[in-house]
């Protein structure tokens, strides 16, 4: 009794998980980060929803080494050969600049470390952050900036950044 319980409880929780899987619809949004301000910065951006929040994975390559901060800026333009087209950073809530780990704006993503080969990588992962849904969290139609230099996490609106070197339109993965 207690072996066919255990085989149909199983075979319960695989047709769930199937079910799940099957109807789910997995969220993702991505960018190809383009040069800018002459520079030879390009990259990628990948937005994955996992459960309650959305994981950025950014791929940077081309920049010169050390930190650069990089934004989620409020205007999904990239046209300006300066990218000041993608307009301020994208701070709906309205707060001060900042780290991304304290009190700060929803486009805050701190600072990328670049390596003597011109590559760099930055994950970080927001609760706050939606993919797709239209709302005033939507990351979908904003663009990202990386910038020529760091971030000093401080300066409000933009960190003293410098100017934008690479530009991306974050667009929905269909």
């Amino acid at each position: 009794m207690k072996k066919l319980f255990d085989i149909s409880l199983r075979t319960t929780v695989l047709a769930a998980a199937f079910a799940l899987v099957a109807c789910g619809e997995e969220r993702q949004a991505t960018t190809r980060l383009e040069s800018r301000s002459g520079s030879s910065t390009t990259g990628t951006a990948t937005f994955q929803e996992d459960g309650d929040q959305v994981t950025l994975m950014l791929e940077v390559s081309g920049a010169t080494p050390g930190k650069h901060g990089a934004h989620i800026h409020q205007n999904g333009d990239c046209s300006a050969a300066d990218a000041s087209s993608a307009g301020a950073h994208w701070n709906p809530t309205t707060k001060t600049h900042g780290s991304p780990d304290a009190n700060h704006h929803l486009g805050d993503l701190g600072n990328i470390e670049i390596g003597q080969d011109g590559k760099g990588t930055l994950t970080l992962s927001k609760k706050e952050w939606k993919l797709g849904d239209g709302s005033s969290e939507d990351v979908v139609g904003k663009a990202i900036v990386i910038h020529a230099g760091e971030d000093d996490l401080v300066t409000d609106p933009a960190g003293n950044s410098g100017s934008r070197v690479a530009c991306g339109v974050i667009a929905r993965k269909e």
